[in-house]
């Protein structure tokens, strides 16, 4: 009878070992960062539209895609952070898809069509999110700057 309750502990304790794949992690209070992706709208002199109020944030909206937040100035950054980068973009949320498309509608007569691709990435605890890797508009592949870790951002000239 003890021999059986040995091995009914033992056993129980072996089940409760954590995976060797998650690196010793415990899933249960892994908090992971997830990529975000940032669209800036410049005109031909790299000037910020919504910055200088020639596309009003209020007025976009998204006629396809997964969903999208204006991200406005951050008040309380240095004038010279690197996190300045971020201000007043359009925050567009990743689906879980190697290609996506976002058609993002401006205002009533301008319309931005925008073509990403994306690479599935695996982290511990069986977590997968797919991360951004190019972005085409109107047929011309456009730079995708990693602004900080899982922070990605492209500009987009009207």
């Amino acid at each position: 009878m003890k021999k059986n309750f040995i091995l009914i502990v033992i056993s129980i304790l072996l089940s409760n070992c954590s995976n060797d794949d998650d690196n010793g992690i415990d899933c249960q209070l892994f908090d992971p960062a997830f990529p975000s992706l940032y669209i800036k709208l410049v005109d031909s002199n790299g000037n910020n539209l919504i910055e200088n109020g020639s596309v009003n944030p209020e007025e976009i909206t998204l006629q396809n895609g997964v969903g999208f937040r204006f991200n406005p100035p951050n008040e309380f950054a240095n004038p010279d952070s690197e996190i300045r980068e971020f201000d007043n973009t359009i925050e567009l949320f990743i689906p879980n898809e190697s290609t996506f498309q976002y058609v993002i509608k401006l205002n009533d007569t301008e319309t931005v069509t925008l073509d990403f691709l994306a690479e599935l990435t695996k982290i511990p605890c069986n977590i997968t999110y797919y991360t951004p890797t190019g972005v085409v508009y109107n047929t011309q592949n456009l730079e995708l700057r990693e602004g900080s870790s899982l922070e990605f951002i492209t500009d987009i000239e009207l």
